[in-house]
């Protein structure tokens, strides 16, 4: 009789699952999102078949989402403006390409790095993109082909090696232009910025051991490519915070209106 009276009094599958919803309503009443979710999680494992309750659970979720996004888009409006305003006040020292057939984006090329101004000689050249990415290209002038593999930066005991996809040409002399991603561009210039105030040296090699050439960044040149590093940066923060914005509305429009 004792073993049956304390079997009827334990609660049902119904009234756990109910309580735990409670819980997880509680959890996110006082801001604990990430909390009420791990609560309504062990709703749905612990009871699967309590239906009325796991929607309830489903529902309660849906607007946790929906707390989250709209918290998402006022810390990015917080964020975003200013990093824009920075933006614009330091895109006024580069200029504008682009070329219509042949180019899906535009660029800011700083005005010392411009390729025109640059022929005829070995120098980095980067830039920014529309799309907020950041490319900087390795450029090879001579009198015979060297198969560009790498470039190394140096900077006293420091120094860094990268690689990237050459692209070949012959015009008289020898042109390649090697192509760094975003990331490895970011961290070239990113080298270059940290040690503006020192000597620099280029290695750039070939696939041969006998196929280099050294040469080193003037002060204009580490200026500019300190200044489209600082540019990538700004750039890369406001894609950034541009998806999680797309993101987040997206979010609100679809959860708001439930």
């Amino acid at each position: 009789m004792l073993l049956a009276t304390l079997v009827a009094c334990q609660p049902s599958d119904e009234e756990c699952a109910q309580s735990l919803v409670v819980e997880a309503q509680t959890l996110v009443d006082n801001g604990h999102w990430q909390q009420a979710r791990v609560v309504l999680d062990s709703l749905h494992a612990t009871y699967p078949r309590e239906v009325t309750q796991r929607r309830l659970a489903k529902a309660l979720s849906d607007s946790i989402i929906y707390l989250e996004a709209q918290q998402t888009m006022a810390y990015v409006d917080t964020l975003l403006p200013p990093l824009l305003e920075q933006a614009d006040q330091l895109i006024k020292r580069f200029k504008y390409e682009k070329n219509d057939k042949y180019e899906d984006y535009g660029k800011y090329v700083h005005r010392l790095l411009a390729t025109n101004k640059n022929t005829a000689r070995n120098f980095i050249q980067a830039y920014v993109l529309d799309n907020r990415q950041t490319i900087v290209k390795s450029y090879y002038y001579g009198s015979k082909q060297m198969n560009q593999q790498s470039v190394t930066i140096s900077a006293g005991e420091e120094s860094d090696i990268f690689y990237g996809s050459n692209y070949h040409f012959q015009e008289g002399a020898h042109y390649e232009i090697m192509t760094l991603d975003n990331e490895k561009s970011l961290s070239l210039l990113n080298f270059v910025n940290t040690h503006n105030g020192v000597r620099i040296r280029v290695e750039g090699m070939g696939d041969k051991s006998t196929h280099n050439w050294v040469y080193y960044l003037n002060d204009h040149e580490k200026e500019a490519l300190s200044e489209t590093y600082r540019l990538g940066c700004l750039m890369k923060d406001i894609n950034r915070l541009e998806q999680m914005q797309r993101v987040a509305h997206a979010q609100v429009l679809r959860y708001g209106s439930k």
